[in-house]
């Protein structure tokens, strides 16, 4: 199994969990979901349990090549996701990389958000092909 046809299934995956699954109340609740908000809290954990069944099809086909392996391959999809969907860390990065006024740019933010989590996926796919 080759990382890149790992990456490609693990982008395809993303995509389904944060795009198609992920539903409008959890999109516009999920920030700040890490913090003391009890119905960001709800959508931030909802969106993340919804976008790693997402994955299942994925490490399932992973677990033929690695074994229980997968599970830290979940957890290496899930956890990063879930700190990144909290917003915080991306904005306080864009605000010092691209300036304060980049915040107000959904471009800007969505383009950090979707870069990260790609790399983040590619990080995965090639520990899972190691």
């Amino acid at each position: 199994m080759a990382w890149s046809e790992v990456f490609i299934v693990f982008a395809l995956s993303h995509l389904v969990g944060d795009y198609l699954l992920q539903t409008d109340w959890q999109a516009e609740n999920k920030a700040g979901g890490l913090g003391p908000d009890p119905v960001a809290r709800r959508a931030l954990a909802s969106h993340v349990a919804i976008y790693t069944l997402a994955f299942v099809p994925a490490l399932i086909w992973v677990a033929d090549h690695i074994g229980a392996g997968a599970l830290g391959i979940a957890a290496l999809i899930a956890v990063p996701h879930l700190v990144q969907d909290d917003g915080r860390l991306i904005a306080a990065y864009v605000a010092r990389v691209k300036g304060p006024g980049a915040l107000e740019v959904g471009a800007v933010m969505i383009g950090a958000d979707q870069s990260l989590h790609m790399l983040a996926l590619f990080g995965a796919a090639l520990l899972a092909a190691a």
